[in-house]
């Protein structure tokens, strides 16, 4: 977690300079983030469930139809990158739950479980994108991570460390 705690004093600095967001945005987003993330975790769900039949599906079908040499080919590494992303999905779904009620009260413990997914996140997308050996996947990577910071950090002053 310390190393987090450091990400999270860099990713600072580097949104510093930016303009922030008015004032009552940036409370109206920090005190209902819970039921955002809330309904983000519901429909992560969902998406884990209806994703997994098709994923296993394509997963039997190549390896059914190239058995062993799949592992081997651009077909394993995509296979490889669907199975590591969809594992990912489900650590930030579970990570994003358990922000859910600190986030409600307004804890710095449920900024900090949003931060760790949001670098989960940023750690999938790339993954998948050397993977894939995709340019514009990196770039949307990097896109999505900055925006998601931007909005992270305009919110983080709201919330407050229990003891």
């Amino acid at each position: 977690m310390d190393s987090l705690h450091k990400l999270e004093d860099n990713v600072e600095k580097w949104l510093k300079p930016l303009p922030h967001l008015p004032d009552d945005w940036r409370k109206w987003l920090a005190e209902n983030s819970w039921w955002l993330t809330l309904i983000g975790v519901v429909l992560s769900v969902i998406g884990i469930f209806l994703l997994l039949g098709p994923i296993l599906f394509y997963t039997a079908v190549t390896t059914s139809v190239y058995g062993v040499v799949v592992a081997e080919t651009h077909t394993g590494l995509y296979t490889l990158a669907i199975w590591v992303s969809f594992a990912l999905m489900v650590v930030v779904t579970i990570v994003e739950a358990f922000a859910i009620s600190p986030l409600k009260a307004l804890s710095k413990k449920g900024w900090d479980l949003l931060f760790l997914a949001l670098v989960i996140e940023v750690v999938s997308s790339l993954v998948s994108a050397v993977l894939n050996v995709s340019i514009m996947s990196l770039i949307s990577a990097a896109i999505g991570a900055v925006i998601g910071s931007y909005v992270l950090f305009e919110v983080r002053s709201h919330f407050k460390k229990h003891k």
